[in-house]
């Protein structure tokens, strides 16, 4: 009972660490829920797939104000050795209900006391119990390069949480990180390695920042995610939207609009699929994305000179940077290119998955087009 106890403790303390690892559909993202004791539901593209989400202990020296583990809080505390956590793990896996790992954990001592315990139930799952599917480890800020690598030999996925973008955020909401040292020079080592070994971590690393929790506002955020991208290669970044915790710093601090969030996670995507910079986004006069309007409708809007594009001649390019038309339908209006086929109706473009809505006023149609916004 005691053994189940700590479980769902740490399970419920996990629940802040974003891991729907792949996907950036918005709304699965932030709804990562449970949906039986550690189990999370993450999205890998089309798929769902089972991870055990969990950490080692919820007990931290850090003092992270927005954190319901920080070392003021009064809430129950729990904590399972490297043993008793890789043969829970198992459990769960023999029996089919998980089918990977996600495993992070507050500080125990210091980073690298903490990493090799979370080394070691890597360690154990790999050797002992010959399991070879999915682990996502997280690395600890401040964590040594050895214990890094040790790390990314054993899992599939690492990730450090950056938490603010910049070093200033940061400050604002711990004494006991070093932003730049503790943080982004173990982003570069991750980096490193990786580029040296690729079977290190193989399917690659990402961070995540807490939204609304400080000052910082989203040019900030997206300046350092698109940053983050180009220099160090990461992955993805999650947003988690900042939400009051009792008997922590910040309990009466607003909590932030999941609209805010979601803002952010399709102004990534744009970097990630459409090829967009940062430079690129819209931001009103503070520095903050509308939540009217999805990034990219604003940025058409903006360059509205440029349009409307004819689709039946429309390059790549263009046409993924047309509101409504995504990926897969360029690639339909471009196979109907090729074999000679013309687009006449806004209902055969519908046809080919674009939003009518969204791409109407920014699309021509041989000599039609709709010259006004309604």
């Amino acid at each position: 009972m005691s053994t189940y106890r700590d479980l769902q403790v740490l399970s419920d303390a996990a629940y802040y660490d974003r891991c729907n690892y792949v996907n950036y559909n918005v709304d699965n993202i932030l709804n990562d829920t449970s949906t039986k004791d550690c189990i999370y539901n993450a999205q890998t593209g089309n798929d769902t797939v089972a991870l055990f989400k969990v950490l080692l202990t919820n007990e931290c020296n850090n003092d992270c104000k927005y954190c319901t583990n920080c070392r003021s809080n009064k809430s129950q505390r729990a904590r399972l050795s490297s043993q008793a956590l890789a043969d829970i793990f198992m459990t769960y896996y023999e029996k089919n209900m998980v089918e990977g790992l996600f495993l992070s954990s507050g500080i125990i001592k210091d980073a690298d006391t903490t990493m090799e315990q979370l080394i070691e139930t890597a360690y154990i799952l790999r050797n002992k119990y010959s399991y070879n599917g999915y682990i996502h480890l997280k690395i600890i800020p401040g964590a040594s390069w050895d214990s890094i690598k040790h790390a990314m030999q054993l899992a599939d996925r690492v990730s450090i949480n950056i938490e603010s973008a910049t070093r200033d955020g940061l400050n604002d909401l711990s004494s006991t990180k070093d932003y730049d040292k503790d943080i982004i020079k173990r982003l570069d080592w991750i980096d490193k390695l990786h580029n040296r070994d690729h079977n290190l971590a193989p399917s690659g690393h990402t961070t995540q920042i807490i939204v609304g929790a400080n000052d910082e506002n989203d040019e900030e955020i997206l300046k350092q995610v698109y940053h983050l991208k180009q220099k160090y290669n990461v992955l993805n970044n999650y947003f988690s939207s900042f939400n009051p915790i009792e008997d922590t710093p910040l309990e009466n601090h607003d909590a932030c609009d999941t609209k805010r969030t979601g803002r952010l996670y399709q102004s990534q995507y744009l970097f990630e699929k459409y090829n967009f910079t940062d430079k690129d986004i819209i931001l009103n006069d503070n520095g903050f994305l509308d939540t009217k309007n999805d990034p990219k409708y604003n940025i058409a809007l903006a360059h509205i000179e440029d349009y409307p594009i004819d689709v039946n001649t429309a390059t790549y390019r263009e046409l993924i940077r047309i509101p409504g038309i995504g990926q897969k339908s360029a690639r339909r209006i471009q196979h109907a290119q090729k074999n000679n086929e013309k687009i006449t109706s806004l209902k055969q473009l519908k046809d080919m998955g674009a939003n009518i809505q969204a791409c109407k006023i920014f699309v021509k149609l041989g000599k039609n087009y709709q010259t006004t916004l309604i």
